[in-house]
């Protein structure tokens, strides 16, 4: 998630006090990003017309960002050191002393003001040399091995396999790489068809430019796995939160998350579509649960449920059906909405399916949960836990289950591998903290 080539945009400052981007500033550049320096690494000013200070960020995780519901600033798990930037401007070269983030900010020594062009030729004015390498923990092993025993035991030829998890709020010195990392590990002795994430893959918390960076890095990492990968929009993926400014309107999530399916959607900015698995006479929706524009924000719009009912009407009656989304369809499964636009105009359009409805699993609510909806078509609705390392207990519906997490042990991960069998049956085996489930 770092970067890893120096990078600074013109008009940006760095804030003394928390070591925070600021606009705002003509005279100044500075780096978006975080980048990870070794002990011993050293910055070497190139051109003598300018000056630069340095902010340092140690690896020190605060826990109330594991415990409580809380984001960290700027999407990094780190401790700004606040003496960092006092030191100013300088001219020399600067040696990191030790492992840490740093981002950096430059003046021009003669006052003027900073253009985008000086930004752009940042390679000819500060380099950096000996960039840290990320650390490969080796606690995960026994778990791919254990998971993937499972799904063989279970497997059989004609069974749908896929890769699922939800909410990975993805930071800079996060857990994200080490997801990244189990699913390939996994990938190499299960061979699973797909994978599927329910949405809310980073905070959303900092500038178009950098979330792109981060989805895309994010999204490069899942398509190394070859097989489709299938995403649903959760709500930090608008970029609205913490009143980020820069907010992403549906189509530019599209284009930014969805590229990957767009072979599958009929209209280049729809933010849901379906994917059909003839061999196993399936039908997947993944569908589009959240519009920053709209109120409530939470929920569907009539389009897109008209969308469904026609979908759901082509599926021959032998086929089976399995709904993805980011939220479920139902205020009293949702810890921060109490109303979800149109949710029962969906429930309506899902029970009137006149194939099976095998289940409807969603992301969101942080917890792993099965509510056994009993309406005209009985069909479970689950939830997943999220993938970021997080066991906060507030927000929680009631009787859903949050399991323990610790950075740093096999519980800081939660996803699983979703089997689904020829009879409708679903296995949910779980990497990480949490239980196996089968519905």
């Amino acid at each position: 998630m770092e970067k890893t080539r120096l990078e600074a945009t013109a008009g940006f400052g760095l804030n003394p006090t928390n070591g925070c981007l600021e606009r705002g500033h003509p005279k100044l550049m500075a780096t978006e990003g975080f980048y990870l320096a070794a002990e011993g690494s050293r910055l070497q000013l190139q051109d003598s017309c300018y000056r630069y200070a340095v902010a340092c960020y140690s690896l020190e995780l605060p826990e109330k960002y594991i415990h409580t519901y809380d984001y960290a600033p700027e999407q990094l798990w780190g401790t700004y050191e606040s003496e960092s930037l006092q030191s100013g401007f300088q001219e020399g070269d600067y040696t990191f002393g030790r492992r840490c983030y740093f981002r950096f900010c430059l003046r021009r020594v003669d006052g003027e003001a900073i253009t985008s062009a000086e930004a752009e030729s940042l390679a000819y004015i500060l380099t950096c040399s000996a960039m840290a390498q990320r650390r490969e923990p080796k606690i995960f092993a026994e778990e791919v091995r254990q998971v993937a025993d499972k799904v063989q035991r279970l497997r059989q030829s004609d069974d749908l396999v896929l890769a699922l998890l939800t909410d990975t709020h993805a930071t800079v010195n996060g857990t994200w790489q080490d997801t990244a990392a189990n699913l390939q590990a996994l990938q190499e002795k299960v061979h699973f068809e797909g994978i599927v994430h329910l949405g809310d893959m980073t905070d959303g918390t900092v500038s178009r430019a950098m979330t792109s960076f981060y989805v895309s890095s994010m999204l490069e990492d899942m398509q190394k796995l070859a097989v489709p990968v299938h995403i649903v929009l959760g709500n930090h993926d608008a970029n609205y939160f913490h009143g980020n400014p820069e907010v992403m309107p549906l189509h530019e999530q599209a284009g930014l998350y969805q590229v990957g399916a767009a072979r599958w959607k009929q209209e280049a900015d729809r933010t849901y579509y379906y994917v059909d698995y003839p061999q196993q006479c399936l039908r997947c929706l993944y569908l589009s649960a959240y519009d920053n524009e709209a109120r409530p924000r939470y929920g569907f719009d009539l389009t897109q449920i008209a969308w469904v009912r026609e979908t759901l009407a082509a599926v021959p009656e032998s086929w089976r059906v399995l709904v993805f989304a980011h939220d479920a369809p139902l205020p009293e499964l949702d810890p921060w909405s109490e109303e979800i636009r149109n949710g029962r105009l969906m429930m309506q359009a899902l029970e009137d399916c006149k194939a099976q409805l095998l289940a409807y699993i969603h992301g969101h609510a942080h917890a792993d949960f099965v509510y056994h909806h009993k309406g005209r078509k009985e069909f479970p609705i689950i939830a997943l836990g999220c993938a970021k390392c997080e066991d906060m207990a507030e927000r929680k519906v009631e009787g859903s289950f949050t399991p323990a997490r610790v950075l740093g042990e096999v519980t800081q991960e939660l996803w699983d591998i979703l089997l689904i069998k020829k009879s409708g049956k679903l296995h949910f085996i779980r990497f990480g903290a949490g239980h196996d489930r089968s519905v």
